[in-house]
């Protein structure tokens, strides 16, 4: 896998330890999950916990698989791509290169862009908080608030994108944070036409970063 990797510019966390598995899946931003469906660290429950993720439920997942049985039970768990066991360099490289394709649209769609926006958030349970919005997407926000807050509050912020007249409406729910006050929230609620010129925006800004930030 390794070998087939290297060309696409994938950088690889590889572990054989469930909970580390389902700690990287539910806390951090991943292209890809692949899984060897060997049995040894219950590949179905690392797909499902993959789906059920907030930061990664749309992630490409590819499957290792040997005979039906497995080719059946990863298709049923979310796979999007099956490499058939045994492989070979050729036939691991042509599945990658079609999944690829789809670690790309989905990066583009989760593609934060970098700004410094001062807000007045209002977090369930403890009402307005003076925060600022260090990155954008078309799903979340960063932001740094000036107290801590706890994963799954309830937020609601207004902003104006940099450099427009654009005025954003959202409603969300933190979904990861520190007690240093940086918070990760994902939107729950944002009105279709503000969302529509929000992707706009996004592209405009984004296609800046591409080439930097997609080998």
């Amino acid at each position: 896998m390794k070998a087939a990797l290297e060309p696409f510019a994938i950088d690889a966390q590889v572990s054989a330890e469930l909970m580390t598995v389902l700690d990287a899946v539910n806390h951090r931003r991943l292209d890809a999950v692949i899984v060897d469906w060997n049995g040894a660290i219950n590949p179905t429950r690392v797909l499902r916990a993959t789906r059920g993720s907030s930061w990664n439920s749309k992630s490409t997942i590819l499957a290792m698989v040997r005979g039906d049985s497995e080719v059946h039970a990863a298709l049923r768990a979310g796979a999007n791509f099956l490499i058939h066991k045994p492989s070979d360099l050729g036939s691991v490289t042509r599945c990658l290169r079609a999944a690829y394709g789809t670690m790309l649209l989905q990066r583009r769609r989760a593609a934060r862009y970098p700004v410094d926006i001062p807000v007045v958030a209002r977090i369930s349970e403890f009402g307005k908080i003076d925060a600022r919005i260090s990155d954008i997407s078309a799903g979340g926000i960063a932001m740094h608030c000036k107290r801590p807050v706890h994963v799954d509050q309830q937020v609601a912020v207004s902003f104006l994108l940099p450099a427009s007249n654009i005025l954003i409406h959202v409603l969300g729910k933190v979904v990861n944070a520190d007690k240093k006050g940086r918070a990760g929230v994902c939107f729950t609620f944002i009105p279709p036409n503000e969302l529509k010129l929000l992707e706009s925006w996004l592209t405009i800004h984004l296609a800046r970063l591409e080439e930097a930030e997609i080998p």
